[in-house]
């Protein structure tokens, strides 16, 4: 990873995950690329299609014509009711089942060990695998297991990875967090994948200082975007678009801070 330099973090949230390639293709367009990324869960999933080399209009394309049962393979087992196989032969493929040290922009992806209750950061071997190990949602996806290690949810630890960001050696962070509602809001709740995914928010909404060290936050309203709706992936696709606009100004700023340090 880059000593010094911008790190985008891209958080989780499920299906709310439309919404970082709307964030990303406002990046691409505008020419603004971070020295490397950090993903949790779904952030996770995106980030290895971006580092892959997906461009914006090609993930969008991909975002539209994906749906749930491209990506779940549902296979109850002791330890969850979906199996996870298909998500990571979905990203292994997208991918061309390139290894995280192959990513452009870098990519990191963060894991929670389940046994140990510790967080992992994965930098180096198969970004699919990795990517499906972040996104196994407890209860839900079966638990993936990397050498001695059993993963789960990145989200445990970390919601969004802007710490790990900092850890790696960012100086500065732009942080995309999905589903952090807002008091008052109230949330479409209809499956099993709701449930887990509000009580998440709920809880990390309450204890959690994941915005501590953030330069720029951009909070795409993916809640309000209904997205188990008709057209649910292009709202929240454009959700994330019109948060990163909003934005714009101050990430040209801060990746120019960044090319005028590197001149100096």
């Amino acid at each position: 990873m880059t000593q010094g330099g911008v790190a985008l973090a891209l958080g989780a949230g499920g299906v709310y995950g439309y919404a970082h390639i709307g964030v990303l293709s406002v990046l691409e367009e505008h020419d603004l690329r971070p020295d490397f990324v950090v993903g949790c869960s779904i952030g996770a999933v995106i980030g290895a299609l971006y580092g892959a080399g997906l461009n914006g209009d090609q993930l969008l394309q991909l975002g539209l014509g994906l749906r749930r049962s491209h990506l779940l393979d549902l296979r109850p087992t002791r330890m969850g009711l979906i199996g996870g196989q298909r998500l990571e032969g979905v990203v292994r493929l997208l991918t061309r089942d390139r290894r995280l040290e192959e990513m452009r922009p870098p990519l990191a992806i963060v894991a929670t060990d389940v046994e140990r209750g510790e967080k992992v950061v994965f930098t180096r071997g198969a970004a699919a695998r990795a990517a499906r190990a972040s996104s196994a949602m407890p209860g839900i996806f079966a638990p993936v297991r990397i050498g001695d290690r059993l993963l789960v949810d990145g989200a445990v630890l970390e919601r969004v990875p802007v710490r790990t960001a900092h850890e790696l050696g960012a100086q500065h962070v732009i942080a995309v967090a999905l589903g952090m509602m807002e008091p008052g809001q109230k949330a479409q709740v209809r499956n099993a994948f709701d449930v887990v995914m509000q009580s998440f928010d709920i809880m990390q909404r309450e204890i959690s200082h994941w915005h501590d060290g953030a330069d720029i936050i951009i909070e795409p309203p993916v809640v309000a975007a209904n997205a188990s709706a008709a057209g649910g992936a292009q709202r929240l696709i454009e959700a994330g678009r019109a948060a990163a606009l909003v934005q714009l100004d101050a990430l040209r700023a801060i990746l120019h801070k960044k090319e005028l340090a590197g001149r100096g």
